[in-house]
Order: structure tokens, then C-alpha cells, then sequence
């Protein structure tokens, strides 16, 4: 070769590297505004100067005979751009959950497409099979849009929906196309997250801890099973009992749990068991339907055809899911499907509150904390970019 050829050879190397490099410090800048905003989402972040506005408009699309309605959340201009489905978790808000409006406003001005469907199960404390058949209609629609890049779409869920998210993900229907599933406070296995919710119990390496749960999370997910029971008196008795505890713990309704039939009893006595050892034969002594639910809407043992991305967020001291779910979710992965687990010292469930204490060792641990939400941010962006 002589020294000319050398040459270009040399100029045509260090252009791949600057370009490589170009396209990383690009992904870099927008996880930084992306994590800036979604931590101040009471104010305008440097996102809202420094990136265009976003295009919001409503759209629908049909499952099953239903009409989901969605926000659909995307950058001014033509052209093909990421994708992503946001499902929001069990939420009163549903779809204008005013985090998840912030954060799908981030993303689009990021340069992603985001949808945000409204589930009306979740936002009505119902988590049921078909909503894992709305979230695979909300990949496919983001999968025909002439906006959306077929090969960059990705599934991001709150809390509960973080699991419906990542058994659709597993779904052969979709499997091979969704490129990654970016979740918070996720779960993996229901009879788990219903042990923690009743008892304050999770397997932490193997061992029982302890972590004083949220008082209302057994009593809404009492409210979320109440049509499985047979029996019309005892579902409009077991909805008063979850409603009467969700307002006061210590109300008492013992009448009412007096005058319960057999199912809902036996669903009751899950919600105040206090021994974790117990919950499983508690939850196996329940109707069919009910340990069917338990079954199907687990991605533990289901996760087999899973081929996406997994990128895990889940807050340490979380009184809602113990964050050994997300550890569980990590495990249950099939070597298909890469992980990445970042496990936070300043999310409450969904909640941020960024802060890791007083003095030189608090500025390390705020320090850390935000290495961690950076690794995840940028791992999402870098889905769409990379």
C-alpha cells in the first residue's frame, strides 16, 4: 500500500470514530435533557427551549370490538422516528397522569413517537388479560404509522403495566419486533407482590425482609378482583370493605366480612394474612378464576419467547412493589433478552425524589443516584438512536 492510500485509509478511520463518537455524544445530550425534565416536571426544563414543540393529537384504534382512544405525542416534521407505547400503571389519571404527560412531551421532543393509550381497566383499578391485547395493538399501531421506524419500537410501563408490558412483549405476535421494554417499579410474580402488599414480607437473597408496605396497596388490589368472584351480594360486599379500608384502615367492617360467602372470604383472608409463609396455599384455596388470574398475568414462567431489550428502574425502599421484582424480572430473562437493572435509591414506586442526604457523603450518593438514572435514560435513548 503506498503512502497515499495509507492515508486515506488512516482519514477514513478517524472519520468512523469521529462519527461513531458524534452519534454517542448525541444520545448523551438528549438522556441529559430528557433526565432533567423528568425530574422537574413541576417546571419548564431547558428541553422546552432548546428542543422544538411536540405535535399532540388524538387517535383511536380498535381490539376486539373496543375502541382504545390514545394521545399520540410526536416531533414536528416529516420523516421516520422511534417509537414507543407508554402504558400507564393503575392510575385514577390514566393517559393525563401529569408524569406521564411530562414524559411523553420529553421523549417526543427527544425525537421519539409516543403513544399513550387511555386503559380504562387500570385507570379503574382493573388489571385484566386483555389489557396485555391493548398494549399489543398499541405496539402494532405505532408499527403501521408512516412516522414510526419498524425496526426502533419499544414498550415503556409503570408499576403494574410494566408487567402487562413485558408479557406483550413476549407475545409470539409481536416478540420479534419489539426492540425494548423500559419499566419502573415493575412486577414478576402477582402472588409475590400480594405476600408483600398483605404482610410487608419479599425474598430478598433468599431470605425474609421486611419493609413497611403501603397500607393501601392489598386493599386496591382487593377492588381489582372483586368480579372474579361468583356471587353478586359478595362482590358488592367485598368492593364497600376494599373502598371503606382504601379511605380508612382502621374502619371497622366487620359486619360486613360476617355476611361474606365462602369465595369471598377466602379472598378476604389473602388480603389480611399476616404470614407470609401462608399466602400461597391462602391464594390456592381461591376459585378457579382467581388463581387463573394469578397465573396468566405473571410474566414469571412466561417470559420464554421474550426478545426484547429490558431496561429496569425500580426503586430500593418501594412500599407499593418490593424492587426484588425487577431483580426477579432480570433472572426470569431469557439470554435472548438483555438486561439492564438499575436499582434507585430515590424513587418511592414511580415517584422521584431525588436527594441522597446531608453533607459530603449525601453529594455521593446524590452523585451515584444520578449515574444510575443517567445509565437507564441514556440506554433508552440510545434504543431509538444507536
Amino acid at each position: 500500500m503506498n503512502r497515499k492510500s495509507t492515508r486515506l485509509v488512516a482519514l477514513a478511520a478517524v472519520a468512523v470514530v469521529l462519527l461513531g463518537l458524534s452519534s454517542h455524544i448525541r444520545v448523551a445530550y438528549l438522556a441529559t435533557l430528557v433526565l432533567v425534565e423528568a425530574t422537574t416536571p413541576e417546571t419548564d426544563g431547558p428541553m422546552a427551549t432548546l428542543r422544538g414543540d411536540p405535535i399532540v393529537e388524538q387517535v383511536s384504534f380498535d381490539v376486539d370490538g373496543k375502541t382504545v382512544v390514545a394521545d399520540l405525542y410526536r416531533p414536528a416534521g416529516e420523516g421516520r422516528h422511534p417509537g414507543i407505547a407508554l402504558n400507564h400503571g393503575v392510575a385514577v389519571r390514566g393517559k393525563d397522569d401529569p408524569r406521564l404527560v411530562n414524559f411523553a412531551d420529553a421523549l417526543a421532543r427527544a425525537g421519539y413517537v409516543a403513544l399513550v393509550p387511555e386503559f380504562t381497566g387500570l385507570s379503574g383499578f382493573r388489571i385484566r388479560t386483555s389489557d396485555v391485547d391493548e398494549v399489543i395493538a398499541s405496539f402494532e399501531y405505532l408499527w403501521n404509522s408512516p412516522r414510526v421506524r419498524p425496526d426502533r419500537i419499544g414498550l415503556f410501563g409503570f408499576s403494574y403495566a410494566g408487567g402487562l408490558a413485558v408479557l406483550a412483549a413476549a407475545d409470539p405476535r409481536i416478540s420479534d419486533r419489539v426492540r425494548f421494554c423500559f419499566l419502573l417499579g415493575a412486577y414478576c410474580d402477582l402472588r409475590s407482590v400480594v405476600t408483600y402488599a398483605s404482610t410487608g414480607m419479599y425474598r430478598e437473597d433468599g431470605e425474609w425482609a421486611y419493609l413497611e408496605p403501603r397500607h393501601t396497596g392489598k386493599w386496591a388490589f382487593l377492588l381489582n378482583s372483586v368480579d372474579l368472584i361468583g356471587d353478586e351480594g359478595d362482590r358488592e360486599l367485598l368492593e364497600e370493605i376494599a373502598r371503606a379500608k382504601l379511605e380508612d384502615e382502621d374502619a371497622d367492617v366487620s359486619d360486613s366480612v360476617a355476611a361474606l360467602g365462602e369465595d369471598a372470604r377466602a379472598a378476604y383472608a389473602v388480603m389480611t394474612n399476616r404470614d407470609p409463609e401462608r399466602t400461597d396455599a391462602l391464594i390456592d384455596a381461591l376459585n378457579e378464576r382467581t388463581r387463573k388470574y394469578f397465573d396468566e398475568l405473571s410474566p414469571r414462567g412466561r417470559m420464554e419467547g421474550l426478545r426484547a431489550r429490558l431496561i429496569l428502574g425500580h426503586g430500593r425502599d418501594d412500599t407499593s412493589i418490593p424492587y426484588t421484582e425487577s431483580v426477579a424480572l432480570a433472572a426470569e430473562a431469557p439470554d435472548e433478552a438483555p438486561v439492564h437493572l438499575a436499582v434507585l435509591e430515590s424513587f418511592a414506586h414511580v415517584d422521584l425524589k431525588l436527594g441522597g442526604g446531608k453533607g459530603v457523603k449525601g453529594w455521593f450518593g446524590t452523585i451515584a443516584e444520578v449515574g444510575r438514572l443517567f445509565s437507564i435514560t441514556y440506554d433508552l435513548m440510545a434504543q431509538g438512536y444507536l
